[in-house]
């Protein structure tokens, strides 16, 4: 995790990661089975290891083939990164005509990035056969081969209304909003085409009114189709291998054609990427061959690290006592200390993956402290009791580097099970009584006074409760992180 703190590309990584999981549920709801196919696509964890995987579009349905790349905008429009002088960054990399591309709007909300609930979709054929329109923006960094915007000339309305008229020539709509006036506007289409109709009802800066390629995609029509993950196991593209040994995990009906073929893709496949994504299928359908092929990619040192690090992300998918077992040992084991890896194996045992909270306690003090950070923040609400007992005994040792380290562990948890254990502790006495009053004094104020108002103990927390999180403006991570960057500028 040798990154700096970069708040507005893990903004954008949200937003996008947000975009992908509405477009899913959007998906779920008109009946597909859309999975992950571009894995973290739907994560905002940051990992400095650049995984070089395939160029692949984010969610596949298993059950239609279709192929969804996902795109959030805070500002809607028809737009795509591209690299016009590097085809694998090119903005139709990876992508077949039939493919679909998702546009999603992004707003800013209090709690951050918040996607419209609907997307609005081109067929990948539609976007290709209407480039020739597009604007390329200037490079977004210096290097060459950077990469730019392409922007396809569209119409998205401001103001939410209704469509008057329409033809091939012009677009005339009522532009409506509370207490403003009712407003007429007219849109000249020119290349565009229309893609509402008369009566019809439009939202705000979710909408595509109008746009140069020809059509919105039919989404419903794919739901016609039936995909045979078996039928695409040989073909001539690493792209659709891919998909078909991902998919096979999940399609049920496939289960024990799935393990045989599996293993065999293992005996065949010569691109490791696809080798590697079908032992971790193969290993989710319970084959010894699939989980021994990813142990010899994350401990064979002639494997680059990039695929190491994608067999610890295949593990923390797996959640068996097979990746459990690797997980710690990549967690324990000297050749990763100081490695990216043994972060991504902790966080793995952590709420992103298997959830063994109790594995994770013994690292919260580590003396690698991007190792401590990642166990810390690798805690989740429904950490069981027994593991917050273990944090209360660490913070009752009171010892310097581990009692800190439980304290925002147990912040971090806060749970009503963190604060009846501190209580226990607290009521109970001892030596280091003091770190059990502070990590009550920073979980939530709320809590605190619901479950202690009225007691001796709560009469000896209330100042701290003045200053924790969330007790007041200045208590937000937002404010503190703010305030603290502008009082470093004192030169």
């Amino acid at each position: 995790m040798g990154f700096k703190v970069d708040a507005s590309f893990l903004r954008f990584l949200t937003m996008g990661a947000l975009g992908v999981r509405r477009v899913a549920v959007e998906l779920k709801d008109r009946g597909f089975e859309p999975i992950e196919l571009e894995r973290y696509c739907t994560s905002n964890k940051i990992w400095t290891t650049k995984v070089k995987r395939l160029r692949l579009p984010d969610l596949l349905c298993i059950r239609t083939g279709l192929r969804i790349e996902v795109r959030a905008k805070s500002d809607l429009k028809i737009r795509m990164s591209d690299a016009p002088n590097n085809p694998d960054r090119a903005w139709d990399a990876g992508l077949r005509n039939e493919d679909l591309v998702a546009l999603i709007a992004c707003t800013d909300g209090s709690d951050g990035p918040e996607p419209a609930n609907r997307a609005v979709y081109f067929s990948v054929r539609a976007l290709r056969e209407s480039a020739r329109l597009s604007r390329l923006g200037p490079p977004k960094s210096a290097s060459e081969g950077a990469e730019r915007d392409r922007t396809w000339p569209a119409i998205v309305p401001g103001r939410p209304g209704r469509v008057l008229f329409v033809d091939q020539d012009r677009l005339v709509v009522m532009m409506e909003r509370g207490s403003k006036p009712p407003r007429k506007q007219t849109y000249k289409l020119g290349d565009k085409h229309a893609y509402v109709a008369q009566g019809d009802r439009f939202a705000a800066n979710v909408t595509i009114l109008a746009g140069v390629p020809e059509s919105l995609a039919d989404v419903n029509r794919h739901l016609n189709n039936r995909y045979n993950p078996l039928a695409d196991i040989s073909s001539e593209s690493a792209i659709d291998r891919y998909a078909a040994v991902k998919a096979l995990r999940f399609r049920a009906n496939l289960r024990e054609e799935g393990i045989r073929i599996l293993e065999n893709v293992l005996d065949t496949e010569r691109e490791i990427r696809v080798a590697l994504e079908a032992a971790g299928s193969a290993a989710a359908l319970g084959s010894n061959k699939g989980e021994d092929r990813i142990a010899a990619v994350l401990w064979d040192n002639g494997n680059v690290v990039e695929m190491s690090m994608e067999a610890i992300l295949i593990l923390t998918e797996l959640r068996t006592v097979f990746a459990r077992e690797q997980l710690q040992r990549a967690a324990g084991d000297a050749r990763f200390l100081h490695d990216e890896r043994r972060q991504a194996a902790i966080w793995g045992l952590g709420k992103a993956g298997l959830k063994s909270y109790g594995d994770l306690v013994r690292f919260i003090g580590d003396e690698d402290e991007d190792a401590a950070f990642h166990a810390i923040a690798g805690f989740g609400p429904d950490t069981p009791r027994s593991v917050i007992e273990q944090l209360v005994g660490v913070l009752a040792t009171g010892d310097p580097r581990a009692a800190p380290a439980a304290s925002e562990a147990l912040r971090v948890i806060g749970s009503p099970a963190v604060l009846e254990s501190l209580v226990a502790a607290a009521n109970a006495g001892g030596q280091c009584v003091d770190w059990v009053l502070a990590t009550i004094g920073r979980l939530s104020p709320e809590m605190v006074r619901a479950h202690l108002q009225y007691t001796a103990l709560f009469d000896r927390l209330k100042p701290m409760l003045l200053v924790a999180r969330g007790a007041n403006w200045l208590a937000t991570e937002e404010a503190a992180t703010d305030l603290a960057f502008l009082l470093k500028q004192k030169l």
